[in-house]
């Protein structure tokens, strides 16, 4: 029977996802890419904000066709809106035939076994292995793997609903991480992303101190390895330790994901932020001291419950002064259980978007400055695809993350053609620049 899986929302669902095609490979099943062509389709969904979840009900319905006009025998349903929604998704949407929430993979085996057992889809087939960071199915096209440090957070911000959907803050043993890291890096995967939804407490809660600077340490000296890159760190456990590791550890990139969310004390403290903005401003100052050239990236939220105009304000003049390289945004989202969404002075949609329209209006000025300053730097980058209208090679350097920032291209043309191959690295000039992107010339 084949299967085909739909991942929708963060990089933590998509190793949820290798993970469970590895399980189903494991019993035998073909993996294929075109849902059309799928006996069985798992729509593994993101329930953190109200567009995720819009965007998680429309996939699932759209699979659900499948069942009417193509092969598609068993709709399942898995992640974070199923653990979120479950029963609501099954009493309103007759076409899923299994709900499994993002706390039940545990057991998933079972579930799975006694689903097909039920159904007669394929009542011989007893799971035997449940998720395992060892049995991933990696879904990159190029050697990059992400590795997922711990789940779940304990920081509770006020507007969040990963609490909830993921639990309590769990790390991962450095002993488990190393061997599903040596394993991937023998298969030629040479870039790993580190990610969880806090990577900067990583160890605390299993070996009483922060660790990620000795994960980062150890992780450098396996073979194979050629990048390492940190995914949101919080600052006020970014330490002096942890930034001279990545300062002197010439696999780690200078890259630092360090959602801000405000600059404004009073709104942070309603966020139930941990940061300050004094803070903030320090430990940047740090960064840029100890690691010179460092690419500093942030998120930020405008419209959160009671922010005034002046607030708003000194949002928009802290990033005037700290010019991060990179910035993404995104309007409050009133999530039911927070304790945000029973707050006075709810912001209306019309000022939220204005806001954020002219907060990226702002961000643009600077990304264009910021990529100014790369014009004529040399740079090793790792070659992802070609575009979509077929005239460009598209590139990362260690100074961009995967899904998340701009691109390096590069035209296609004889001479790079003889030069560059898909999924390999090679050394480039920046010969142009926009806002959001570089162009580069091969080097010899």
């Amino acid at each position: 029977m084949n299967i085909g899986l739909v991942t929708l929302g963060c990089t933590k669902n998509q190793v949820d996802s290798e993970m469970l095609l590895g399980v189903f490979k494991s019993q035998g099943f073909n993996i294929v890419n075109e849902v059309e062509q799928a006996d069985i389709i798992v729509v593994n969904t993101c329930g953190f904000i109200k567009s995720a979840k819009e965007e998680a009900i429309d996939t699932i319905l759209e699979m659900a066709d499948y069942k009417e006009c193509g092969r598609c025998k068993a709709l399942i349903v898995t992640g974070c809106l199923a653990k979120r929604y479950k029963k609501e998704i099954l009493e309103s949407m007759p076409e899923v035939d299994l709900c499994i929430g993002v706390d039940e993979y545990n057991n998933i085996s079972k579930i799975l076994s006694e689903f097909f057992s039920q159904n007669k889809l394929l009542s011989q087939c007893k799971f035997t292995h449940g998720l395992d960071f060892n049995n991933r199915i990696i879904s990159s096209t190029y050697p990059l793997a992400y590795i997922r440090i711990s789940d779940g957070c304990d920081n509770r911000c006020s507007y969040c609903a990963i609490p909830l959907i993921r639990g309590k803050f769990k790390s991962r043993k450095i002993e488990d991480i190393l061997t599903e890291v040596e394993a991937l890096a023998k298969k030629g995967i040479k870039e790993f992303c580190i990610i969880s939804q806090d990577t900067s407490k990583y160890g605390l809660d299993i070996y009483g101190e922060l660790k990620l600077d000795e994960l980062l340490n150890k992780m450098s000296k396996i073979e194979g390895v050629k990048w390492i890159r940190i995914l949101y760190m919080y600052l006020f456990e970014t330490t002096d330790k942890l930034i001279e590791e990545i300062a002197k550890n010439d696999k780690v990139c200078k890259y630092f994901d360090i959602p801000i969310q405000h600059l404004n004390d009073e709104l942070l403290k309603r966020m139930n932020r941990h940061d300050t903005k004094e803070l903030i401003y320090d430990r940047i100052k740090k960064i840029r001291e100890m690691v010179p050239g460092a690419i500093l990236r942030t998120t930020c939220i405008v419209g959160f419950p009671g922010e005034t105009d002046e607030q708003y304000e000194e949002l928009i003049s802290g990033i005037k002064e700290l010019k991060f390289d990179r910035l993404g945004a995104f309007t409050y989202s009133r999530e039911e259980d927070t304790p945000s969404y029973d707050f006075d002075e709810q912001i209306d949609e019309g000022v939220k978007e204005k806001r954020l329209k002219h907060l990226f209006d702002v961000q643009k000025e600077i990304s264009l400055s910021k990529n100014k300053e790369r014009l004529g730097k040399k740079y090793e980058v790792i070659v992802e695809d070609v575009s979509e209208d077929e005239k460009y090679f598209v590139c990362r350097s260690m100074l961009e993350a995967p899904d998340v920032d701009g691109r390096i291209y590069i035209k296609i043309d004889e001479d790079s053609a003889n030069k560059i191959i898909i999924g390999e690295y090679t050394n480039v000039k920046i010969i142009d620049y926009n806002e959001y992107d570089l162009f580069a010339e091969v080097l010899e």
